[in-house]
This record gives C-alpha cells, structure tokens and sequence, in this order.
C-alpha cells in the first residue's frame, strides 16, 4: 500500500496539470519578482528547448487507507521538458457546495502515432497500467528523463525540527528522508504549518540555490458518521443508508479552501460515482438522491468515500524553469450499506 501511495506521488509531480512555472523569477520571490511568496499563476513562461532548466517538485501531506493515517514528504529534481507546460484537460467545474454525478469517460485518443509526430526531444509512447502492459489509446508525445541528485536540500516546520531529504536511488531518485521510501515516521508531520524548503543546488548541473515554501493545512479528520469495524475484521469504515442524506462532519476545517468528495459503490452495486465540491468549513450534506445514485453495494471493501483537499506552495531559483509545490490530504474510507 506505501508503494502505491508513492507512486501515486511521483506520477502527481511528474504531471504538468496545475503546476506552476517559475523561470525569471526574482531572486527572493515569485515569477514576477515579488517577495511575498504567491504563486506565480499569471506568469506565462514558454519552454525553451535551449536552455529547458530544472523542474523542481515537492509533495507534502497525509492519506488515510485502510484505517492507517500515513504522512508522506518527497521531492525531485528533473530536467523540465515541454510537456510540463501543456494545458490541464478541460474540465466542467462543479459548482461550490453542489454534487454531480460523474460522466463515463470515452476511450482515450491517441495523440501520436510515432516519434516523428513528436518534437525533436521526445518519443511516442503510451501509458502503462499495473501490469505494466501499454493501455491502448493512451499514446503521446513525452520527454525521456530521470530523477536527478543535485545534493541535499532541508525542509523546516515538521515537530522534530528541520529535516534533510536526500536522492534515493532506491526510490527512482525521487528525494526521502534517509532511511524511507517517502513516507514519514508518526508525529514528525506538524498542520496548520507554512513549511521552509531551502537547497543550495548544483551549479555543475546548471541548479543554483533555491528556496520555497508551502502551506499544510489543519489536520483533516473525519469525525461524523464514526468511524466502525468492518465485517472482515480489523479494518474500519463508515456507515452510509442510501435511503437517508449522508451527514459529513470533520475536524481541521481550513474556511479559505475546498473539499472534492467523492462517493462510489462497488462494481455489484449498479450505480454511478457521485463528485461533491465543498467548502471547506467542517460540515457538508449529500442529498439522498446523490447517496441512492452512487449505487453502494453489499461489500464494503468496494464502496468507497473519499474526503480530498489540495493546497500548491512555489520554489523559486536560479535554474528553476518549472516548480510543482503540492499539499495533499485525503481520506480513503470504506462504507457499509445499511438499510434497505
């Protein structure tokens, strides 16, 4: 289950989605030179396939799984690609405090046939899934890269004091703290916390020193409905009837963001996955018409709620053309079917 939740991490920073880009930045602030540590979105930064820089990305936070609550701190370093600069995929946003039912998919397209469809730099190649078998339809044009060691760099605002995160060939080069696979040991991580990430680079690599920070928010709690033991035994979950509003309450409300709650039964339970967009201020209803809609079937293991919240930070230096700051805090719960 850590191996997943980790490479569930690197697949995040090695995506372009919602990243923001940093080159020309000021030497102590944002892309446009401020000092006061916002995020450089309005930046429009273009590759430069001369002189591409580094992408620089650090992900932060904790999942909840199977009843363990696993904290989790990793970064990297990587030559930044074109690709890192393509659009998100257009998305329907749903509006705040409201739930959708989520459209079935069409099959992926491809968007390359071979290399010569693609930039001077990059392959055709496709997506892999957990058999590590090409999943058709999913072929695009991608940069060949590898994790990079540009030395240590320091993270300052855990409860032990700062730490030092070192390039782990054992992780693909992605940074840990010593002696982990990403994950971190219980009561390091500290919440409601602005997280210093300093590093002086590696000027033979073109990386000079660089710094950012990054907010984690409270920590996210689900406190209502409680928390039960599964019928397998020695695992938990929450009770749901599709028969009544799901009443969620939780601790760590963080007012100024968002939630995105997802509800889905299993493949018995013949409904259709329900997304929420929620404010985040510690309480949300969905309707018994979204509740019936998700379909939860009669084994818990398969119907899942899942409680998600994301915050992005900045990192900003000399030879930074690309940064992927990210705080991720997600609960991944279990339901049994009550009721009727």
């Amino acid at each position: 289950m850590r191996y997943a939740i980790l490479a569930m991490l690197l697949m995040v920073a090695a995506g372009c989605g919602d990243a923001d880009s940093s080159a020309d930045a000021g030497a102590d602030g944002d892309a446009d030179g401020d000092t006061d540590g916002d995020s450089d979105t309005d930046h429009d930064t273009e590759f430069n396939p001369d002189d591409p820089g580094i992408h620089v990305f650090v992900t932060m936070g904790s999942v909840l799984m199977m009843g363990e609550v696993i904290d989790l701190a990793v970064g990297g370093f990587m030559p930044t690609a074109r690709e890192d600069f393509d659009p998100p995929p257009d998305a329907t946003e749903i509006p705040l405090g409201t739930c959708v039912v989520v459209a079935e998919q069409p099959p992926p397209q491809p968007q390359c046939t071979d290399d010569d469809d693609c930039f001077p730099e990059q392959v055709c190649q496709p997506d892999y899934n957990d058999n590590n078998q090409p999943i058709p339809g999913t072929e695009h044009c991608v940069t060949p890269r590898e994790l990079m060691d540009v030395g240590p760099f320091t993270i300052t605002g855990f409860n032990g004091g700062p730490q030092t995160f070192l390039y782990n060939p054992g992780q693909s080069g992605a940074y840990t703290l010593p002696g982990t696979d990403g994950t971190l040991p219980p009561g390091l991580m500290a919440f409601d916390t602005t997280y210093v990430i300093e590093g002086q680079g590696d000027p033979s690599q073109e990386l000079g020193a660089f710094h950012g920070e990054l907010y984690v928010a409270p920590d996210l709690q689900l406190t209502s409905p409680p928390m039960v033991e599964l019928p397998m035994g020695g695992m938990y979950g929450i009770e749901v009837d599709p028969s009544q509003d799901l009443v969620l309450e939780w601790t760590g409300e963080n007012p100024d963001g968002e939630l995105t709650i997802n509800l889905a039964g299993g493949p018995q339970g013949g409904g259709t996955p329900i997304e929420c967009r929620v404010p985040d201020t510690g309480a949300f209803t969905i309707p018994q018409a979204m509740v019936q809609t998700a379909g939860l079937g009669g084994v818990a293991f398969f119907n899942m709620l899942t409680i998600d919240r994301r915050g992005t930070g900045w990192i900003v230096g000399e030879g930074v053309t690309f940064h992927q700051v990210d705080m991720i805090q997600t609960l991944l719960l279990n339901v049994i079917k009550t009721g009727n």
